[in-house]
């Protein structure tokens, strides 16, 4: 028998309870205030009348260990996915739709998502940081929640803003996390190729030059001998010439790329300006010719393989050097004291050097020490 519905003769809802709390109705949509009135319980966290609440825990069961925060457990721990997503492509011949590879950043932190393109050369799109880093909620009709760890894994389909990411790798570090929460990961899986972009890429490999090909590795005698310097001290006796004296000069020659420099002594009260630079630095030809036409004197050399320009003329590299203008320049093995240089027609003799210059001769030609030219 029912007791009538009349006070004194019915129990109080809130017996025991302790929890009086109103739940946070309003947010922010879009920058503009809202109130959220779906997923939202009473007052005390009871839901309202006719209201189902889907609980909020996570398919994973909870670890062992210390219950701490997430942004202290997971701090700086990320997951890493190789992805692409698909574009069409509308009015436009070469293609009809893109492939875009891109990489897809978990933080396990705070289950937010950054989705991140690589940039490409020459590509024409905006690309670099596709989706700042922040919560994503998932497509409608469950807008109302937000991606978490559960839905990665490779192989699946993400939808982010409307586009659909497919996950098809991931690192070490993300499949061991996903393997440890009891998650099958499958093997990687194939980014499919862009019609669009292997055309570029044949495009550009037909611009090469065809073989014979020449490499001119000047790297590696730049690494090997940057700042590295051979002094020699010389002078030029310029006394046939009307007015003319001896010059005392200091010819340096780099061992990076082959070039001197030439500056001159100046002494004191010598009534010269003080103009320091004798030679810029750059190659010194052992020999004095008239001087060649811009494009005459180049490293390499073509060979016009299809008629004249303009008649679809086809160009390939030349490996015998037909017709190349070899203009020979001084070395560090044209060096030595008392040697005479022909620097554009002057006569420069050398008459001694530094320690580090003659160490460089010995160990490398085995040249004795010689006695300095007074």
């Amino acid at each position: 028998m029912a007791l009538p519905f009349l006070p004194g003769n019915n129990f109080s809802k809130n017996l025991g309870k302790e929890k009086f709390h109103k739940s946070h109705h309003f947010d922010y949509v879009n920058r503009d205030v809202a109130k959220m009135m779906e997923d939202k319980a009473g007052i005390g966290g009871v839901p309202l009348p006719g209201q189902d609440l889907t609980p909020k825990n996570s398919v994973f069961p909870r670890g062992e260990g210390a219950n701490q925060p997430a942004w202290v457990a997971f701090d700086k721990q990320v997951l890493s996915f190789n992805g692409y997503f698909q574009e069409s492509v509308v009015e436009r011949r070469e293609e009809q739709y893109r492939v875009r590879p891109c990489l897809i950043y978990f933080y396990l932190e705070d289950d937010s998502i950054q989705v991140v393109e690589p940039r490409q050369k020459n590509a024409g799109l905006p690309q670099g940081t596709l989706i700042r880093r922040h919560r994503i909620p998932r497509p409608p009709p469950n807008d109302a929640k937000y991606y978490t760890v559960e839905d990665f894994n490779v192989g699946r389909e993400l939808t982010l803003y409307g586009r659909v990411f497919k996950l098809t790798s991931c690192d070490e570090f993300t499949r061991n996390f996903l393997t440890k929460l009891g998650v099958r990961v499958p093997p990687p899986d194939g980014t499919p190729n862009d019609p669009y972009a292997d055309h570029r890429k044949a495009l550009d490999e037909s611009m090469q030059p065809l073989r014979p090909y020449e490499r001119f590795d000047t790297l590696k005698q730049f690494l090997d001998h940057d700042r590295h310097v051979l002094r020699f001290y010389c002078f030029w006796d310029d006394t046939d010439s009307m007015f003319g004296d001896p010059r005392e000069l200091v010819l340096h020659y780099f061992l990076a790329d082959d070039t001197i420099e030439i500056r001159e002594v100046i002494p004191a009260n010598s009534g010269r300006d003080a103009a320091p630079v004798f030679l810029r630095r750059g190659k010194v030809p052992k020999d004095v010719v008239a001087l060649k036409q811009p494009g005459e004197v180049t490293e390499r050399t073509v060979l016009n393989v299809f008629g004249p320009t303009g008649h679809g003329s086809r160009y390939i590299l030349d490996s015998l050097k037909t017709g190349a203008v070899n203009v020979d320049s001084y070395k560090d093995s044209d060096l030595s004291i008392g040697a005479q240089l022909n620097v554009w027609g002057r006569k420069i003799v050398l008459c001694d050097c530094d320690d580090f210059t003659k160490e460089f001769y010995r160990t490398k030609y085995g040249v004795k020490e010689s006695a300095p030219i007074p």
